[in-house]
């Protein structure tokens, strides 16, 4: 469990590294829109004020005293809110860039109350991108590929099946209805952004 701590050395338990949060860093292709003034987020906050951060965030090692944050965005902003010095983190070994760290952004993004739709497009379209590197899918790329595991699924590896398979399985979708969220990414920057604000409907 974590609670505030005056200190800011690494400290450590059977369980977890507890890390100063000022040496997390977010990268750019983690970093989604948090709704700070939503329910669920309020929820989490209370929960650690009264209990502490349960699940830890998960990191990979950065330079120096750094770590790179791969999973638990919406817990670390709760966190600083909360004006924790510590918080417990899990270390693994994955690349910025691997299928598998992606896996696990998705794994935890889709999983969210309020992740908006957008966030989802693009969360599911650089899973297939990062598992998938040689073929070089871009937005129409995938619902292609969306269509053809509906219709035509010889055409496509084994491999590319596989993946499409998992998104559906962490995120509960149908082969349509990712077929529709990927399809919001062609849609202008401005429209793009009242999707996000909450302001259209995804219909």
């Amino acid at each position: 469990m974590a609670t505030k701590k005056n200190s800011t050395a690494q400290e450590t338990t059977p369980e977890f590294l507890y890390v100063p949060i000022g040496n997390i860093v977010v990268l750019e292709q983690v970093r989604s829109n948090i709704n700070t003034e939503s329910d669920s987020f309020k929820s989490l906050v209370q929960s650690i004020k009264d209990k502490g951060i349960l699940e830890p965030l998960i990191v990979t090692k950065g330079d120096g005293d750094s770590y790179t944050l791969i999973c638990g965005e919406r817990r670390l902003e709760a966190a600083r809110q909360l004006g924790l010095e510590l918080v417990p983190v899990r270390i693994i070994e994955a690349g910025k860039e691997s299928g598998e760290t992606i896996a696990l952004q998705l794994t935890e993004n889709l999983q969210r109350e309020d992740l908006n739709p957008m966030d989802q497009a693009k969360g599911i379209l650089a899973f297939i991108q990062a598992k998938h590197p040689d073929k070089g899918y871009n937005v129409e790329g995938v619902m292609i590929v969306l269509v053809e595991i509906q219709l035509r699924p010889e055409n496509l590896s084994d491999e590319v099946t596989f993946t499409v398979n998992v998104i559906t399985e962490i995120s509960g979708k149908s082969y349509p209805t990712l077929f529709r969220t990927i399809s919001l990414l062609k849609l202008s920057d401005e429209i793009q952004a009242e999707i996000r604000a909450g302001n259209l409907p995804v219909s």
